[in-house]
């Protein structure tokens, strides 16, 4: 089935169009592309920075960031737009809390648990024994590798007790080892 281009013809990108959109791409607003590239939409100019791999720069993004801030911060007021280091956030399955400006939210139970035993080591995750990430008592947060924690939550193995669990975790363990020492 065609799709409708509303009357404009496929028109292929020259050496030229491609040039601009690379050298401008990066920190232009749409408005400014649009008129680089005369006779092309906000969508192709998007779609082909996609497919030569060009993305916005961070530079750009930040500003786009702190003009919807100062736009949220006119609509809604500073007290609610603005959090102090520190507050919190329920986003639905976990608490997020504030830990820079301007807009910097981590986990709680990541904070808590680096607080009480310093920093996460690489590879590891902090999880909630219980499964909720809420409950962020010290007594409930522990470290475990993605493949443990991935066993450990699939909702197959929940009703079994502690010790098989570790079986099926450690059995998967050596099936990865065994592909790897195949390949």
């Amino acid at each position: 089935m065609r799709k409708d281009r509303g009357g404009r013809k496929r028109v292929r990108w020259t050496k030229e169009e491609d040039e601009t959109l690379l050298k401008l791409y990066a920190d232009a607003k749409p408005d400014k592309l649009a008129k680089q590239l005369p006779g092309r939409t906000l969508s192709s100019i998007t779609n082909r920075a996609h497919t030569l791999g060009v993305g916005k720069s961070q530079k750009y993004l930040r500003e786009v960031g702190i003009s919807s801030m100062k736009l949220g911060v006119e609509r809604y007021g500073k007290e609610l737009w603005e959090k102090p280091i520190g507050a919190t956030y329920d986003n639905g399955d976990r608490t997020l809390v504030k830990v820079a400006s301007p807009d910097v939210w981590r986990p709680l139970h990541n904070q808590v648990w680096e607080q009480a035993n310093g920093p996460i080591p690489e590879g590891l995750l902090v999880v909630a024994k219980d499964g909720n990430l809420k409950n962020v008592d010290l007594q409930n947060l522990c470290l475990r590798t993605f493949s443990e924690h991935v066993v450990r939550s699939c909702p197959n193995y929940r009703h079994l007790p502690e010790e098989i669990v570790d079986i099926l975790h450690l059995q998967n363990e050596i099936k990865k080892e065994i592909k790897r020492r195949k390949s």
